[in-house]
């Protein structure tokens, strides 16, 4: 049995900035098939930001789970504090300090925030819990974090960066020295993001040692001091953090160069309009949107969260009623009262929440793909096996799926490959509108490179493409045209060639309303 003695309060001081918090030597880790590390080794100090990056698939989730106790390697040692320690489960982890934030947060949305902050150690005389200490420590942590919310909320009623703080605070509950932050930025406006920043730089100043994993590279600088490269499953490179370029830092992950997504193509777009809304309207939602997409364009939406993007896109898809407004289909006129009669009218839909609204983790590849083409690839009563494997074979092959057979559950596979799997759905049958509502959340720069190769595959092929993206640069890069929406109504429109970053935030923050 391990003997080491825990630490006996949460943070180094800026005094012990820089001393040595946790080493891996040699963590190698297998599953059937797979590779996941090999002999990658890691030091991170106190005081100091890590940053973890890679594509999907590298490792880094394999890692950080296993420095978190939810996985135990095959081979290589953990160290904290220079002594060697096995962790059998995350209970302790957590008694050695190390706080995990992870992407899917694991929260208990129907009990208050103070009762999710000291979750498994909650103050208490025998059975009964201590609600007014509850409280009053709670408060002192959510007053240290600046987090305007009452210890008594329930949690599933608040926003996703309150839910992200509160595990933060969780983390300073267990008296948390190495805090591991996955994607911490995916689902938070710039404001809240920015805030998140303040919080991590202060937990560094404070002692704190903090990974960082993220596939957006531009927000490295802030957070870290040094960077850790993997790729398949292995460490190929360390670089400081405020002197690595992007390019470098790419180059590093994939191995190569990456192409600077696609050249602006107005050469592809035709006078043939595929889509037109007139006056879209629904109550508290959204109203008086309208706009047109040809053939061969790809349109970007723009808008601050809650400018009602996403309401707009469920709206002409059918998963949400139009209270007002036409929606016309090349030329003719379409009533589209579900998602069904929208893909019948050629209108298709990659969701914002591949996870939870667009993929069943616990299927296979294939029976993700073939779902909305079961009629046509079985007709009748009887299902025909041979039919759905070649049609998903062929699509997953299509998008560039990365797995062994597309008999693989979906939930095992990285993000950017579930990703194609769900823009592999509908690439087989070409509809002519393709809505995309952030088709790269949470996917590696290499990943992205091949989904923006085929949205302009698509555009190429005559489809008209809407996308919707919290990124400005991604939306500049691939699009042809932005709009962009505020409090639910379209401001204005720009010509990518010429928009900038500066020049779409004050258009959506109604500085520059046309």
């Amino acid at each position: 049995m391990n003997t080491t003695p825990e630490p006996s309060s949460g943070y180094s001081g800026t005094g012990g900035a820089f001393r040595p918090l946790l080493s891996l030597e040699g963590i190698s880790k297998s599953f059937p098939g797979v590779r996941a590390l090999n002999n990658v080794c890691l030091s991170v100090t106190a005081g100091r930001g890590h940053a973890l990056v890679g594509e999907n698939g590298a490792g880094k989730s394999t890692l950080i789970k296993i420095i978190a106790g939810l996985q135990r390697p095959d081979a290589g040692t953990i160290s904290i504090d220079g002594v060697s320690i096995a962790f059998r489960s995350p209970a302790e982890a957590h008694r050695r300090g190390i706080a995990l934030v992870p992407q899917e947060i694991s929260l208990v949305p129907n009990q208050s925030v103070a009762e999710n902050i000291f979750m498994g150690h909650l103050p208490h005389t025998g059975v009964l819990v201590r609600r007014r200490e509850l409280r009053r420590r709670s408060q002192e942590i959510l007053d240290r974090l600046d987090v305007n919310v009452s210890p008594g909320a329930l949690l599933g009623e608040q926003s996703p960066a309150v839910r992200q703080l509160v595990m933060i605070a969780r983390g300073i509950a267990q008296q948390g020295r190495l805090f591991i932050l996955d994607e911490p930025t995916a689902a938070l406006t710039d404001p809240e993001i920015e805030r998140l920043f303040s919080i991590i730089r202060d937990l560094k100043a404070e002692g704190a040692a903090v990974i960082y994993v993220s596939h957006r590279l531009a927000e490295l600088p802030q957070v870290a001091d040094d960077v850790t490269v993997l790729r398949d499953g292995e460490v190929v490179n360390l670089l400081d953090a405020q002197t690595a370029t992007e390019d470098e830092l790419v180059r590093s992950m994939i191995g190569r160069n990456i192409e600077r997504y696609f050249s602006h193509g107005h050469a592809r777009i035709t006078d043939r309009v595929r889509l037109s809304v007139q006056g879209l309207g629904r109550k508290g939602a959204f109203e008086d949107v309208s706009f047109s997409i040809r053939s061969g364009e790809v349109v970007g939406l723009a808008g601050l969260v809650g400018a009602g993007r996403t309401e707009v896109a469920r709206a002409i898809y059918g998963l949400d009623r139009l209270g007002e407004g036409t929606v016309i289909v090349d030329g003719a006129e379409v009533n589209i009262r579900s998602p069904k009669s929208g893909i019948q009218a050629g209108v298709v839909l990659v969701p914002e929440e591949r996870k939870t609204q667009g993929l069943i983790l616990g299927a296979s590849i294939s029976d993700n793909i073939v779902l909305p083409h079961l009629n046509k690839l079985s007709p009748g009563r009887w299902i025909r096996p041979t039919a759905l494997h070649t049609y998903s074979a062929r699509a997953a092959k299509d998008v560039g799926v990365k797995a062994q057979t597309v008999g693989v559950t979906v939930g095992s596979l990285s993000g950017g490959n579930q990703q194609k799997v769900v823009l592999g759905r509908w690439l087989t049958d070409a509809p002519g509108i393709y809505i995309l509502d952030e088709p790269t959340r949470g996917v590696d720069v290499g990943s992205k490179e091949e989904i923006y190769a085929l949205i302009e595959r698509v555009a190429l092929n005559g489809a008209a493409v809407l996308v919707i993206s919290s990124e400005l640069p991604e939306l500049i890069g691939i699009c042809d045209r932005i709009l962009v929406m505020a409090a639910g109504r379209l401001v204005g429109e720009q010509d990518a060639k010429t928009a900038t970053e500066e020049s779409i935030l004050a258009m959506a923050m109604g500085a520059d309303a046309l």
